[in-house]
């Protein structure tokens, strides 16, 4: 509430000098008026920015007269509300519509400066050292594995699978070469983690049969249809609950220090504008009686 108070402050200081806001629709010079209606109206550019490209001109014709009636009835019924609504009701209505805006231009100014000056600020080090500090606030909330895959056409399936079975870095290089001259698809990001469903997106025959379970008790499971054959291998597995790995929730806590810094950043902004404000005596607040 004291931050959003600061805000309200500074913006009557910034309205009184600039004086009200004018909401009315302003036509450019390199603008031609093609439509009106009392007070209102649309220019050719209003025109061109609802038109596809590549319209026929009966498809032009009949999008723009759709559009040009609908946009009378709006008008007409905007002017018959701002002439029978009392003028308190009006007041609020502006009062949302100017503290609407300067929401809007608090959060783009907001964004520039992030873009600016902390996008790419957070540091590995940074998320190593948060990670450390709170490693017991990552909770795996499923299983998460570093596994590899390989799939292989049936008429390499033995000696695919000797080679798979291993568990040897040399063999499963081996395997590569008869999997890339095949073409066939493979997984060898054995350093990242995945969290179990993620697998069986990339595995739908994981949700058949008892495959799944099988692959996370045994670590291993092979699945083959009439021409191919699939092997995946569980590297390594942390169980639901125990404490996720690092670079699991890494790109977690990077956008935890980035949103904590996010925040500091507008709030250092807020302070300085205040302190800036009162030092050139630009806010003034009116004594008024209570009840």
């Amino acid at each position: 509430m004291k931050v959003k108070l600061i805000w309200i402050f500074l913006a009557v200081g910034f309205v009184s000098c600039k004086g009200k806001f004018d909401f009315s629709k302003k036509k450019a010079e390199d603008e031609k008026i093609v439509v009106q209606y009392g007070e209102h109206f649309l220019t050719d550019r209003d025109i061109r920015l609802i038109l596809p490209q590549d319209i026929s001109k009966e498809d032009s014709a009949k999008l723009v007269n759709t559009y040009i009636e609908e946009w009378v009835k709006k008008k007409a019924i905007v002017d018959k509300a701002e002439a029978n609504i009392d003028e308190l009701t009006l007041k609020e209505i502006d009062n949302k519509m100017i503290e609407y805006r300067q929401d809007l231009l608090i959060n783009s100014y907001n964004n520039y400066l992030i873009e600016k000056n902390i996008k790419d600020s957070v540091s590995d080090q940074d998320i190593r050292e948060y990670f450390q500090k709170h490693k017991e606030s990552f909770p795996l909330s499923k299983e998460v594995v570093r596994y590899r895959s390989v799939t292989v056409f049936k008429s390499d399936e033995g000696q695919a699978e000797r080679l798979f079975n291993t568990g040897k870095d040399e063999d499963f290089d081996e395997l590569m070469k008869i999997v890339l001259t095949s073409g066939t698809p493979y997984h060898d990001k054995d350093s990242i983690w995945y969290a179990s469903d993620v697998l069986q997106g990339q595995f739908p025959q994981l949700n058949e049969g008892d495959n799944l379970n099988q692959l996370l008790n045994r670590r291993r499971v092979k699945i083959a249809n009439d021409s191919m054959v699939t092997m995946i291998r569980i590297l390594n597995l942390k169980p639901k609950g125990s404490e996720a790995p690092y670079e699991f929730v890494k790109p977690t806590i990077k956008n935890l220090i980035l949103n904590k810094r996010k925040l500091n950043l507008l709030g250092d902004l807020q302070k300085e504008l205040y302190k800036e404000a009162i030092n050139k005596n630009q806010i003034k607040i009116m004594s008024h009686n209570s009840k």
